[in-house]
């Protein structure tokens, strides 16, 4: 969910309120508080794999040895970037693979045959984000994009091959074997849940282990700050007016939210690891990907999970 499908979705919740137009013509920006880190993850030792993407397409290795590496985007210019490491399946076309990967990265639509890995979302332009993951012997993609802050920007999105062989002499050292020292664990459920622990979690620089440990469902973080005394079933009613037309009575809480991090889709089975260094706060966790089956946003049925940070 890229901060334009944010605003997208904050001025639908403005025009259901009493009054919704009359707010329309107020600050309709989303509001953004990067808590994107690289104080901890950038000691630990792991390769950088390095992904600038721009009008001039993919900047990034065509090859790697398995293991663990720490993944940097970048975009070129004053442009917002976006990456997620992906499977593809068979027999598509260049235009196929681009506008699928386009859909499920801009739309939060995954697309059928495809393996998501995970990835991260610049938080604005000039800025970069980083994630760790561990990438095992195969064939892979680096389907990237790239956007304007400017409301209603065109997103361009392209694919490079990334190869990675298996261990050899070029492998990663022994610290690259090593498993991200995680201080909070968020997971990604099947039945439409994200599960952080611990409960409370201290401010500050943590490593977060992000793992989707269902099969049937991909799914992405959004992370945003809330007020405090907000709950996730208040959130969730909200998605569900929104979906249904019903006014919202006074101003809705997506008018509130404050974006500080984001992790891109990721299939079943897939686990990327993230630093973010939040500020004491209320935060929630969204899933705005758009279920194959009903057709409705994930957090439309629940999955919204608030949690604090003290």
């Amino acid at each position: 969910m890229r901060l334009a499908m944010i605003r997208a979705v904050m001025l639908a919740a403005l025009l259901l309120t009493v009054g919704g137009r009359a707010a329309m013509a107020q600050d309709d920006q989303v509001r953004v508080d990067s808590a994107f880190s690289d104080t901890i993850v950038s000691t630990l030792g792991y390769t950088e794999l390095n992904v600038t993407v721009g009008p001039d397409g993919i900047a990034a290795p065509s090859e790697a040895a398995a293991g663990y590496y720490l993944v940097k985007l970048s975009a070129m210019d004053d442009f917002i970037g976006y990456l997620d490491i992906v499977k593809t399946p068979d027999g598509l076309s260049e235009q196929q693979l681009t506008d699928q990967a386009l859909a499920a990265g801009r739309d939060d639509m995954p697309q059928a045959g495809w393996t998501y890995l995970g990835g991260t979302n610049t938080p604005g332009a000039g800025e970069s984000a980083s994630f760790i993951i561990r990438l095992e012997p195969g064939a892979y993609h680096l389907a990237a994009s790239y956007y304007a802050e400017a409301e209603g920007s065109e997103e361009h999105m392209a694919l490079a091959p990334l190869t990675v062989t298996a261990a050899g002499a070029s492998s990663p050292t022994s610290s690259q074997a090593a498993t991200p020292p995680a201080t909070v664990t968020l997971e990604e459920t099947d039945n439409l849940q994200y599960l952080v622990t611990p409960g409370d979690i201290p401010a500050g620089p943590q490593v977060w282990k992000i793992a989707n440990t269902g099969s049937q469902h991909a799914h992405h973080v959004v992370m945003v700050r809330i007020p405090d005394g907000a709950t996730s079933q208040q959130i969730v009613q909200e998605f569900n007016a929104l979906m249904s037309g019903t006014p919202i009575a006074g101003h809705p809480l997506f008018d509130k939210f404050i974006w500080t991090g984001y992790a891109a889709l990721q299939s079943g089975g897939q686990t990327t690891w993230a630093e973010f260094d939040l500020k004491p706060a209320t935060y929630a966790v969204v899933c705005f990907i758009i279920d194959e089956h009903t057709g409705r946003p994930h957090a439309a049925d629940g999955m919204v999970t608030v949690f604090t940070v003290q």
